[in-house]
């Protein structure tokens, strides 16, 4: 009998070890999963952070000049609104601009931009991703067009709104090393090189419309070169050979 209560003695505190070593575990458990979810919403503040700044620029010259009825104005906004690929970012992005509206102004800037994205999607399916991967082997390294890493903010330019690329310049380049391309490292493209180049204002307006953007007189020089990377780019696309998906 006293070795029986000597058993159930010695149990009882190892019960109570594992089962506060359970809890302990499901504690940290929830703090790693807070951790992450913190960490995806930073990540998230970031993203919509960097493309509120891009359409900073637009928005003052609005407050500033009264451009509300100038109509180009109003449809870069409605293009760079609607190239945005996740449609709570558009829905943010559409607000922030609502409040500057009369209330029949803001239902048909919610239709202009509706109908843009459904013609951005329509003509977003002309190159798949193996058709571009072809005619970026053919544009980048020494003494190609592109021959910089900077460079490649022209391609940014061109492949958003040709194939629906991101729009955000990070999610741009992580897309971009997804085509595994077959070029030298120094000329990778590298958000840190076209981070700036890609918040200026003519790459809000649509590359296929090249001929009537107008840049600013500080960007001149950029939107030329930026305009030579994105014509080539096309030239290569419509000379590619690799069949549709």
């Amino acid at each position: 009998m006293p070795e029986t209560i000597n058993q159930n003695m010695e149990g009882e505190p190892l019960k109570q070890m594992k089962d506060l070593t359970a809890q302990w575990a499901n504690y940290f458990n929830s703090i790693q999963q807070i951790l992450e979810e913190n960490e995806r919403l930073q990540q998230r503040v970031a993203a919509l952070e960097s493309e509120n700044a891009a359409l900073t620029d637009t928005l003052e010259q609005w407050k500033n000049n009264d451009e509300w009825s100038n109509r180009v104005t109003y449809d870069n906004v409605v293009d760079q609104i609607a190239s945005l690929e996740d449609a709570s970012k558009r829905d943010d992005a559409r607000r922030m601009f609502e409040p500057l509206l009369k209330k029949s102004q803001v239902t048909q800037l919610r239709r202009d931009i509706k109908k843009r994205v459904k013609e951005l999607n329509e003509d977003g399916d002309g190159y798949n991703d193996k058709q571009v991967a072809q005619a970026l082997g053919s544009c980048v390294g020494k003494g190609q067009v592109i021959d910089a890493k900077w460079k490649w903010a022209g391609v940014y330019w061109y492949l958003r709104w040709t194939c629906n690329y991101p729009v955000d310049a990070k999610d741009f380049c992580q897309k971009i090393k997804s085509l595994e391309l077959d070029i030298p490292t120094d000329y990778e493209c590298s958000y840190e090189s076209i981070r700036k180049i890609c918040t200026l204002s003519f790459m809000d307006c649509d590359a296929r419309r090249m001929d009537i953007v107008r840049a600013s007189k500080n960007d001149q020089g950029m939107f030329s070169q930026c305009r030579e990377i994105a014509l080539k780019l096309a030239e290569e696309l419509r000379n590619s050979v690799l069949p549709q998906e």
